[in-house]
């Protein structure tokens, strides 16, 4: 009799174990499921949406896509991001020539971005509001920033003056990418 009582409980344990595994399973499947998938860049063609945002010297930026003006070129950062500032130089590079190549360039930061660390990194960076060419930055909103396809940093994005992406790259560029970038900006490419 404690042979047949102790097989049962055995059996019930097992049956026990095996709901439990059955639970966990589903509920591994369910994380899963919630888990952020890896970033990827706009593709060629989007088309991003107009946006107003406020500035770092508290001004007005509006960015409509009509059809005149110049082409756009977008650079998706934070201050504490040391991709970024690896980055930056050649950001640097563009802002410096993008008035006489028909390019508005504009930094991109989180509305929550701290700005006192903000204008600290631009001074180091050299595009403070203060330097000889300043970066214009926006304080963007979570909507600009997914409509942008900004989630990891650094970005930089190219868009015509309608609003249609040309090109995004995520992350510091490797020599490749910068020639290709600046290959496809018109600008000179620096040898080191």
């Amino acid at each position: 009799m404690n042979w047949k009582r102790l097989s049962i409980v055995l059996l019930c344990l097992c049956g026990l174990l095996t709901l439990s595994d059955v639970l966990l399973l589903k509920q591994n499947v369910q994380m899963r499921r919630k888990l952020p998938v890896a970033p990827t860049a706009l593709k060629a063609g989007v088309l991003l949406m107009p946006f107003s945002a406020r500035g770092l010297t508290n001004q007005k930026i509006d960015v409509q896509y009509d059809g005149t003006g110049p082409r756009r070129v977008y650079f998706y950062f934070t201050s504490a991001c040391d991709f970024c500032r690896k980055q930056f130089p050649y950001w640097k590079q563009i802002l410096s020539l993008s008035d006489s190549r028909n390019l508005e360039a504009i930094g991109l930061v989180k509305d929550s971005e701290n700005e006192a660390e903000l204008r600290q990194f631009l001074t180091q960076m050299g595009c403070s509001p203060d330097s000889e060419k300043p970066l214009k930055v926006a304080f963007i909103s979570d909507d600009v920033r997914r409509n942008y396809g900004l989630s990891a940093t650094p970005v930089t994005l190219v868009a015509d003056n309608r609003g249609a992406v040309e090109k995004s790259w995520l992350g510091a560029w490797n020599d490749a990418e910068r020639v290709d970038a600046l290959t496809m900006l018109k600008l000179p490419i620096p040898t080191h």
